[in-house]
């Protein structure tokens, strides 16, 4: 199964050479937190800034080209292309909102279906909200299938540790090597003069 990652923002720190970084932690198999220089931040920022002004920029156009074109027409010609384009944008709003309905609609059916509502970001959806149903089977089927895969495999590998007793009775230098740092820990807590036995 794909690791899908999820980042989420940490604070931002100073470095010890005075550099700011801010930090993104990246959750997958790996738990460490990937930081980011305040050069790739500022690049990072600068690209989604150009993305936007871009956008503004060609809606901008657009517009100012619609304007350009009702200007070279006469009266009646000017009215009857400006009820158009009325008419035109009204029917792009009216299928945004059809679209955030069934994405609203979209939402509820992942829920009742043990599914993160989330998904709804991902797939897509248009006006057809019998397509975006089908989008929603396939992606069921999928997900469910890749864990169902993943427990198996999961099942079928190492058989997980007892809850963290270690037995004392039969721990030696060599199995002691072996044990985690909360394991020695709680060893030495409970049991010092076994743990200075076996390290010391």
């Amino acid at each position: 199964m794909a690791d899908l990652n999820t980042n989420t923002t940490t604070t931002t720190t100073d470095g010890a050479d005075g550099t700011q970084t801010e930090g993104l932690q990246n959750q997958n198999n790996s738990n460490e937190p990937k930081t980011y220089t305040q050069e790739e931040v500022l690049e990072l920022l600068q690209r989604e800034t150009d993305k936007r002004v871009t956008e503004a920029l060609k809606k901008q156009q657009k517009k100012h080209d619609k304007q350009l074109s009702l200007s070279k027409l006469d009266g009646d010609e000017r009215e009857k292309a400006e009820k158009d384009n009325r008419i035109a944008e009204l029917e792009e709003q009216l299928a945004q909102f059809t679209i955030a309905q069934n994405k609203s609609e979209l939402k509820s059916v992942l829920s009742s279906r043990g599914l993160s509502a989330e998904f709804a970001d991902i797939i897509t959806i248009t006006d057809d909200l019998e397509a975006s149903q089908a989008n929603i089977d396939k992606l069921d089927k999928l997900f469910k299938g890749a864990v169902k895969a993943e427990v198996e495999r999961r099942l079928a590998g190492k058989a997980p540790k007892g809850n963290g007793n270690t037995n004392t009775a039969e721990l030696t230098k060599e199995s002691a090597k072996k044990l985690s740092i909360a394991e020695l820990n709680k060893l030495a807590e409970t049991q010092p003069e076994l743990f200075n036995k076996l390290f010391n």
